[in-house]
């Protein structure tokens, strides 16, 4: 009983047994890698199956019958060979459609990992009193105008109109667009904030008058970029910074955006740490 046990001991202390067993691990680990990484091998699991059932219940509001399950497995194996045909041959390389979309998944799977947690009223606050640039209310007014388009006497004639009408408005008239020219968009304006009147007119003296112009009664005339104008302002409101208590649902949800881009761009940035990028066209590593 001794000696096979010392024969043993001495074969297994010899360098070619220990070859033999590395040799035999190997090849054993190299099979069953070949046989997960094999382009050409197609394992159709249960729960592979079951992932397709379950994504045509959701879009058809039932399972489906053995027959149409059949149906969705054998479609689903038509599909895995074109892709990895397609994968062997590369033909995923250089197509921007293709990138596009990889690029969008992988963004899909990094962002909101986790949901950010319900801020605090202090946090909502701090973000408040950080950003309240973001929350500025602009000036608004309400205003009418009568219009004097540029004729063949030029811009003189056309304020040279404008004032004569001016001078027989009544205090108590607080629209009249017929005693000027026809203008190509509306008449009277409503709670119209700087960037909208701009928008309209362009940066002109109009734009610019209608905010500063005395309420209830007519100015002008003013330039814009139509012509020239008489406007009367019936309301204007100051801007302001809104009140948190006003706004509490829309800074909330900033709050969530900010955090939520926050945790994403961190993401992003542990995952681009595994990644060597060398710029071949000025040889630096950004």
């Amino acid at each position: 009983m001794t000696e096979p046990r010392a024969g043993l001991r001495r074969l297994l202390s010899e360098p070619l047994t220990h070859f033999a067993i590395l040799g035999a691990i190997l090849f054993v680990c190299g099979q069953v890698y070949a046989a997960r990484t094999n382009v050409y091998r197609i394992e159709i699991t249960p729960a592979h199956v079951a992932q397709l059932s379950h994504r045509y219940a959701l879009q058809f509001g039932r399972p489906p019958d053995p027959g149409t399950l059949d149906r969705l497995v054998r479609d689903d194996i038509h599909d895995e060979i074109l892709f990895r045909q397609g994968m062997a041959l590369k033909l995923d390389q250089d197509d921007e459609i293709v990138r596009r979309r990889m690029v969008q998944k992988e963004q899909f799977l990094l962002q909101n990992l986790s949901a950010p947690a319900e801020p605090t009223d202090a946090q909502l606050a701090a973000y408040y009193a950080a950003h309240r640039d973001l929350y500025a209310a602009p000036p608004r007014v309400t205003f009418s105008h009568v219009y004097f388009a540029v004729g063949p006497g030029g811009d003189a004639a056309a304020e040279a109109r404008a004032k004569a009408v001016l001078a027989k408005l009544s205090a108590n008239v607080a629209r009249g667009p017929e005693r000027g020219d026809a203008f190509p968009d509306i008449y009277d304006f409503s709670a119209f904030e700087p960037e909208q009147v701009e928008r309209l007119f362009g940066h002109t003296q109009l734009s610019q008058a209608v905010f500063s112009a005395p309420v209830g009664q007519w100015s002008g005339p003013f330039r814009s970029a139509y012509g020239w104008h008489l406007i009367h302002v019936d309301a204007r409101v100051a801007g302001g910074q809104a009140p948190l208590s006003e706004i509490g649902d829309r800074v909330r949800s900033d709050y969530l955006q900010a955090v939520g881009d926050r945790a994403n761009a961190q993401a992003y940035e542990r995952l681009a740490r595994r990644f060597t990028v060398v710029r071949k066209d000025t040889g630096a590593r950004p």
